[in-house]
C-alpha cells in the first residue's frame, strides 16, 4: 500500500469530522460546503464524483432521506493501526451502525463462491448531532486464507460485554476494543470486493467496489 498517499488521502477528508452545520441555515450550510469541495477534487464522470452529486441533491430538498450513501472506500496502512479501512459517508439521519463486505472468489475453472459479512463497528457510536458526513478510519485484518467473522465475539461486542460502552467516543479506545473485520485484497482476477454501510433500520446504502490506497488517491 502506498502509505504517503494514504496519509494526504486522510488529511484531506478528516476535515469532514468538524461538519456542524443545519441543511436549513440559508446563509452558510458546512455540509454542503463540505460536499462541493469533494467535488471539485473528484474526477469528472466518476462514480465517486456522481455519489457526491446524489448526496448533495438529498442534502438539499425537502425531507430526511433515511438511506445513507457510503461516498468512496478504500484500503491502506497507517503507523498506528497497520491495515485500515477509510469510509466516507452520508447519512442524514445519523443511525450508521456498521459496514458490509461482498467478496467474490472466482477460482481458474471460472467457478465462484460469494462471502458477505457485516461489522457492526459503530453499534455503539453517538454521532455528534448534523454530522452528516462523518469519515471513519478502522483496523482491519486482511483475509489470506478461510478466515471468517468471529459471530460470537461480536455479538458479545454489540452487548457490550468486556467494554466500557461509555469510552467508546474515545477513538484510541474504540479501535482497540473493536472485533476483527476481515476484508480480502481486491485482485482485478480473482477477487471483487464490494462494500456497503447499513443503519439501525436496517436500510443499506449502494455497495460500491473497495479501492486500494493508490486508486482512492486517483478517483
Amino acid at each position: 500500500m502506498n502509505t504517503l498517499r494514504l496519509i494526504k488521502l486522510l488529511s484531506v477528508v478528516f476535515l469532514a469530522l468538524v461538519i456542524s452545520g443545519c441543511k436549513d441555515d440559508p446563509v452558510h450550510d458546512p455540509v454542503l460546503d463540505r460536499l462541493e469541495r469533494f467535488k471539485e477534487r473528484a474526477k469528472d464522470q466518476s462514480a465517486y464524483k456522481q455519489r457526491l452529486e446524489m448526496a448533495i441533491s438529498q442534502w438539499q430538498n425537502k425531507s430526511v432521506d433515511r438511506k445513507p450513501i457510503l461516498l468512496n472506500s478504500g484500503l491502506g496502512d497507517s503507523l498506528e493501526m497497520g491495515e485500515s479501512i477509510t469510509l466516507l459517508m452520508f447519512d442524514e439521519d445519523l443511525d450508521i451502525i456498521g459496514f458490509g463486505v461482498k467478496e467474490i472468489f472466482t477460482d481458474t475453472n471460472g467457478s465462484q463462491t460469494v462471502l458477505n459479512e457485516e461489522y457492526p463497528v459503530f453499534v455503539h457510536t453517538k454521532w455528534p448531532e448534523k454530522l452528516a458526513a462523518p469519515v471513519s478510519f478502522l483496523p482491519v485484518q486482511i483475509r489470506n486464507d478461510n478466515q471468517r467473522k468471529d459471530e460470537q465475539k461480536w455479538k458479545k461486542y454489540i452487548n457490550g460485554e468486556g467494554i466500557d460502552v461509555n469510552k467508546v467516543q474515545d477513538i484510541k479506545y474504540w479501535r482497540q476494543t473493536l472485533p476483527t473485520a476481515w476484508v480480502s485484497i481486491p485482485d482485478p482476477n480473482n477477487v471483487d470486493v464490494d462494500v456497503y454501510i447499513y443503519d439501525k433500520a436496517g436500510h443499506k446504502s449502494e455497495p460500491i467496489k473497495l479501492l486500494s490506497s493508490d486508486d482512492i488517491s486517483n478517483e
